[in-house]
């Protein structure tokens, strides 16, 4: 009796049992797929949180104007080219991504203003609001304080809202003219 030997080699081994364990595995009449590739993580950044007068009568009073807040650049651009807003400052800054002790801030948009009038929200209540829009998360900030942070606070004054930070000579000026303090809503970087 002849004895015969296949040598099929380290690869053809390898290919077989690849085969084999495919078809043992694989569901009937299904090609197997492969596993999705795992998301990439957001690289998390700090940008810059801007405010801008959505418009104005002429006077330098914060309550003859509405205020409109953005993190992205070229809604910043948009915003003073295409709407004629005026930026009033620069509000600290705020994450790119979520993560530990942070949370989402959203831009809410009055629905019924004469004239465009948004507010920062991080409180269910406010963001569920029928009176506003939602217009999403615009970054995360600190709900506690990091070395160097410090508070954003949030003005309100006749269904008009504006933002500073504690330190800003925009927080005494919009006190002086009657916005009264709803408090910090969180913590920017400098």
């Amino acid at each position: 009796m002849k004895r015969f030997t296949v040598r099929i080699g380290l690869a053809g081994g390898l290919a077989a049992a690849l085969a084999f364990a495919s078809m043992m595995y694989a569901t009937p009449g299904e090609l197997p797929r492969a596993e999705a590739a795992p998301a990439k993580p957001v690289a998390d950044e700090l940008v810059t949180l801007q405010e801008f007068a959505t418009f104005n009568d002429g006077s330098r009073d914060p309550r003859n104007t509405g205020f409109f807040f953005t993190a992205n650049q070229s809604e910043a651009a948009s915003a003073v080219s295409k709407f004629h807003f005026t930026k009033v400052e620069d509000l600290g800054r705020v994450h790119t991504a979520p993560g530990p002790n942070r949370v989402a801030v959203h831009r809410l948009r009055l629905k019924s203003s004469q004239h465009p009038s948004y507010m920062l929200a991080i409180a269910d209540r406010d963001i569920k609001n029928t009176q506003c829009v939602d217009e999403g998360v615009i970054g995360w900030i600190d709900d506690g304080p990091e070395i160097g942070d410090h508070p954003l606070l949030r003005f309100s004054y006749n269904n008009r809202w504006a933002a500073a930070v504690d330190t800003s000579p925009g927080a005494a000026a919009l006190i002086a003219h009657g916005f009264h303090s709803d408090g910090p809503i969180g913590f920017v970087a400098p």
